[in-house]
């Protein structure tokens, strides 16, 4: 009978999910097990908890304890001590349960919450300790793809038929993620993504969004953000402190992922808090859970009944991305993509996931990412990872921006349920692989939906040159360094925006315009190539095809300059020897012409990342700006046509 109380709708979930199947499960080999640090005595895994133990509990309460208790879940260790524990300490571990079996999805076989969780534990738990390979009995092949040229006519083509179709598609923002590896307290997507124009990951991303509504004349595309626990509420008042920069709140959606229990031994045995053996320790299920939470939002039929075709999924801290967004979305349209994976070129034993093709004996061919400590066995049959004509290796790096047909992806989720391929990566503390160094979890990423696709979906890949589509920002100065050292994208805040500073010139000298290369800088034992600093809003140009058409061959910028352009400006002819800000509002345009523009500028200094005065979202890069001398800053509020010549004076015309 249905219980009485209101747990009863996650109860019920719980007996479907566990209860039904505990009467054919098997009981485990018993073994210690581990909570933190302390060993623990080993005891049945279906041990009957105690009358003392349930004392205080409802009936409902004392079903789940049972439950937990039973072979099935193994979980009878977690109630040691509780004869004399209170009924609320116990009720507090028992609403962390529910709470994370609700949200665990049905798998394939009908199973669900973490019942389901534990039997894929144990299930790859187990074949890990054996050393079993999950691409045993696959061969690998080269992946077929596109490889762009950046600026060439096919690229612009590409370009063109892609911009025509971001107003059709939903951006989904993979930003779980907080600062602390950086150096920075707070979440990754409010750091600026570079110094000069001061705009956050977050509002980049934003602008872009605003940037096409303003030229398609139709609403911003909707944007979806994957949050989590440790970042959904700094998320939302980041947000709601700058009124959605400029988007419309109702575009804006939140998915926010949960965590799964750690798992400390084969059994996985849940993991208690040292402190507090009342609260379970929980890890990231992993960015995989995009997938699930945007199948249970509801929110795939929404958009496919507004007609909206594609998905962007993007990273938090890579705003390079943007730029190749576009040219990737018109290779899907063209060559009929389900499943479009955004690459870059990758050497021969890199360090980063491969897009590959594999062919299992007597199944169909699927091209998805693997990962570089598992490219090397698959491909050792074949010679290895070797360079091919082009001195880059054959199976190009993922970067995990992906581009999604709409109808296909949300139908295939629909038949798994959401349920997305899981992975365990244990390190074991002893030969035998029996216990662990510390606790592990089981995850699942977003870059293995090709498994869920059907036979009929077409995967493939779009590959964009490193400095035009990958600038991610994942570390600190000291680890920065070392990597540098190494002769390895350093991957530092300050890295990152020097990259896109690069990306900007080359941009422009694509343009015909003539940019001075500067000299790179130590900053903190970090070199970095931070001079010219050109800042390109999304609002000057969303495309290269626009930039293109928008700058001419009569611009020149010293190696020394800074210059930043956010809105609808046009360089018909500049020379600039210094400093030169235009911001103009939504309905001004701006033509800069016969303008030369020579001043003392600006200039980098080293700081500390610990600097006091200077915010910790700058000092983390190692340098901040100093603006030594006035140069020219130019704000056009008000819409209408400017010119700005000689040396910045603006007249309206």
């Amino acid at each position: 009978p249905e219980p009485p109380s209101a747990m009863a709708a996650v109860l019920q979930s719980l007996f479907l999910g566990g209860l039904c199947a505990a009467a054919g499960a098997t009981r485990l080999a018993q073994r210690p097990r581990l909570r933190g640090s302390c060993l623990l005595a080993a005891q049945p895994l279906g041990s009957a908890p105690s009358d003392g133990a349930l004392a205080g509990l409802t009936d409902e309460e004392a079903s789940v304890v049972r439950w937990l208790s039973s072979d099935e879940m193994g979980q009878s260790h977690l109630f040691a001590g509780w004869e004399s524990a209170s009924p609320q300490d116990k009720r507090r571990l028992l609403a962390q349960v529910l709470q994370m079996d609700a949200r665990y999805p049905e798998d394939a076989a009908g199973m669900r919450g973490l019942a389901a969780y534990i039997a894929h534990a144990r299930r790859l738990l187990a074949d890990s300790a054996a050393d079993k390979s999950p691409f045993e009995g696959f061969a690998v092949g080269v992946p077929e793809g596109e490889r762009i040229r950046i600026g060439s006519d096919a690229f612009r083509d590409d370009e063109r038929a892609g911009a025509a179709l971001l107003r059709s598609s939903v951006f989904v923002l993979v930003a779980g993620g907080l600062g602390e590896r950086l150096g920075f307290h707070g979440i990754k997507v409010s750091l600026p993504a570079e110094t000069l124009g001061g705009a956050s990951f977050l509002c980049t991303y934003a602008t872009s969004l605003a940037a096409i509504r303003e030229r398609c004349g139709v609403a911003a595309p909707p944007l979806v953000v994957m949050t989590s626990a440790d970042t959904h509420d700094q998320t939302v008042t980041l947000l709601e402190a700058h009124g959605y920069f400029g988007l419309d709140r109702e575009r804006v959606h939140f998915i926010q992922q949960a965590n799964v229990p750690a798992l400390q031994n084969n059994e996985a045995a849940f993991v208690t808090c040292d402190a507090d053996p009342f609260t379970l320790v929980t890890k990231p299920h992993g960015h995989g859970d995009v997938h699930t939470l945007l199948h249970q939002s509801g929110l795939l039929p929404r958009f496919e009944a507004e007609g909206l075709t594609h998905l962007v999924f993007f990273q938090d801290t890579n705003v390079l991305a943007f730029k190749a967004i576009p040219a990737a979305l018109g290779v899907s349209a063209r060559l009929g993509l389900t499943m479009n994976s955004l690459t870059v070129p990758r050497s021969p034993g890199e360090a980063a996931g491969a897009i590959c093709k594999l062919i299992p004996r007597g199944g169909r061919e699927v091209v998805i990412n693997v990962e570089y400590n598992q490219l090397d066995a698959l491909l050792r049959s074949t010679g290895g990872d070797t360079a091919d004509g082009t001195g880059f290796s054959p199976y190009p790096g993922n970067v995990n921006t992906l581009i999604l047909q709409l109808q296909p992806y949300a139908s295939a989720l629909a038949a798994t349920g959401g349920s997305m391929p899981e992975f365990v990566n244990p390190k074991y503390a002893d030969a035998a692989k029996n216990s662990f160094k510390k606790p592990t979890r089981l995850e699942c990423m977003m870059q293995d939906l090709p498994k869920l696709l059907p036979p009929e979906a077409k995967v493939g890949f779009t590959d964009f040159e490193r400095w035009f589509s990958f600038s991610p920002v994942k570390n600190n100065i000291e680890d920065a360094v070392k990597l540098q050292a190494k002769g390895t994208y350093a991957a530092s805040p300050g890295a990152g925006e020097a990259a896109v500073y690069e990306a900007n010139a080359r941009l422009l000298r694509l343009a015909g315009a003539k940019v001075e290369q500067g000299e790179p800088l130590l900053f903190v034992g970090l070199r970095l190539r931070l001079l010219p600093a050109i800042s390109l809003s999304p609002r000057f140009a969303l495309t290269v095809d626009e930039l293109m058409n928008k700058v001419s061959p009569s611009v020149s910028v010293s190696r020394r300059s800074h210059l930043l352009l956010d809105g609808d400006i046009t360089l018909e002819s500049l020379t600039l020897d210094g400093a030169l800000t235009i911001r103009a509002a939504p309905g001004a345009q701006v033509v800069v012409r016969d303008a030369s523009v020579v001043n003392d500028g600006w200039e980098w200094v080293p700081v500390e990342p610990s600097t006091q005065g200077i915010p910790e979202a700058f000092s983390i890069r190692g340098y901040a700006l100093h603006k030594k001398a006035a140069g020219v800053e130019i704000r056009i509020s008000e819409p209408g046509v400017y010119v700005v010549s000689g040396e910045g004076s603006v007249r309206k015309l």
